[in-house]
């Protein structure tokens, strides 16, 4: 049972989760994604205190099937949200401060430390020249190409409909060398992911080209564009850098048995 205090519900009270996401774009930008998006793959825990959220678990069982969890709220309210952890295997993005309450209730998981960055608006970026939006007639190349590769990076791209998901690539002779998709688009936030370059094609500033293009595109509808970055990374980091782009929160991936790398 939760501490006494918190009160445990499977919903999220999404006017108050609106309301945080104007203080906290970013953070909340996955759980009213998924909330709009796909709502049959995604569930909530929410913890009250007197009747006021204080914290939840975002769900999210994607596919190939695996759950990822999203964790907000830190202090009293981790003791409680914790006992809705499910049990392993599962990954969870989780603040630094509660990793060790998560690690006391389902074990010393391997966690790798994320940082969440954030591009100012109007801020310089590099030529985009030789990337463009993907189409649906892409759609077979962009998965033969990223079938050459292994890592979570490029996992997903065999199963994306470029139409769908808005997936810029970079070029070279006609040849695709670099992906990267935003993820999240909200009318305020957007999150990118899948950044990744061919290993013949790197230092030649092609990740550059394909982020600033992404970064283009959401600035140009209005919205402020975001990543996660592991902080061991840290050629990417110094990529983001020049880009422009600064931290704007930490967090921690926990694989609990699942065997996927962020």
């Amino acid at each position: 049972m939760p501490p006494s205090d918190f009160e445990l519900r499977p919903t999220i009270d999404r006017d108050w989760l609106e309301e945080r996401a104007r203080a906290e774009p970013f953070l909340h930008a996955y759980a009213l994604w998924d909330l709009t998006r796909t709502p049959e793959q995604v569930r909530f825990v929410s913890a009250l205190q007197d009747g006021r959220t204080m914290g939840y678990l975002l769900l999210w069982v994607g596919t190939p099937p695996r759950l990822i969890v999203h964790w907000y709220g830190v202090g009293p309210v981790a003791n409680a949200l914790v006992t809705a952890l499910p049990p392993a295997p599962f990954l969870a993005v989780v603040p630094p401060e509660v990793q060790s309450v998560v690690e006391a209730a389902r074990g010393a998981f391997r966690g790798v430390p994320l940082s969440l960055l954030a591009h100012p608006p109007g801020g310089s970026l590099p030529s985009s020249e030789g990337v463009r939006r993907l189409t649906g007639e892409d759609r077979v190349a962009l998965s033969e190409w990223a079938r050459q590769f292994t890592g979570s990076e490029v996992g997903e791209y065999p199963g994306i409909d470029p139409e769908v998901e808005p997936t810029w690539a970079a070029f070279d002779r006609g040849r695709l060398v670099g992906v990267v998709r935003a993820a999240v688009r909200l009318p305020r936030v957007w999150l990118l992911g899948g950044v990744f370059v061919s290993p013949d094609a790197r230092s030649r500033g092609v990740g550059g080209r394909v982020v600033a293009a992404a970064v283009r595109a959401g600035e140009g509808e209005g919205a402020h564009v975001g990543l996660y970055v592991r902080e061991d990374r840290v050629p990417a980091l110094r990529l983001y850098a020049r880009l422009g782009f600064r931290p704007v929160a930490r967090r921690v991936w926990i694989d609990a048995g699942a065997g996927l790398d962020p």
